[in-house]
């Protein structure tokens, strides 16, 4: 027969360990979708891309600050190619990126069949 004061500690630590894995497991569970979003930086003008790229990213920020969505990765897109975001820049990083060259019709749709379920921001069509 174990000691008391054993059995006490190995219940505690049991109980314990059950306590951090169900937090986990439901942080989990109750966290929202997860996102891929497909930034199109084609030339726009500051206006357009104002209100067409830059506040849509800003509303899908704040819907991940309010543990709604989960941004799992972002692309950026132009005619030189694709390149993946190290990590999920905040709306004013998205704002103040610079546009530049001409829209690429097959980066956009490489990059949508990569990523099908993409939330895709353009500032054309």
């Amino acid at each position: 027969m174990q000691n008391p004061n054993q059995r006490l500690i190995y219940t505690l630590g049991l109980g314990w360990l059950a306590f951090v894995g169900l937090g986990l497991g439901l942080g989990r569970l109750l966290a929202g979708p997860a996102v891929t979003v497909v930034i199109d930086r084609s030339y726009c003008a500051p206006a357009q891309w104002q209100q067409r790229v830059s506040d849509r990213y800003a509303d899908l920020y704040e819907q991940q600050q309010q543990r709604q969505i989960t941004i799992d990765r972002v692309i950026y897109v132009s005619d030189l190619g694709q390149e993946v975001a190290a990590e999920v820049p905040s709306p004013q990083a998205v704002q103040a990126l610079s546009t530049y060259g001409r829209r690429n019709a097959a980066q956009m749709q490489q990059a949508t069949v990569e990523y099908p379920e993409a939330r895709v921001l353009t500032c054309g069509n």
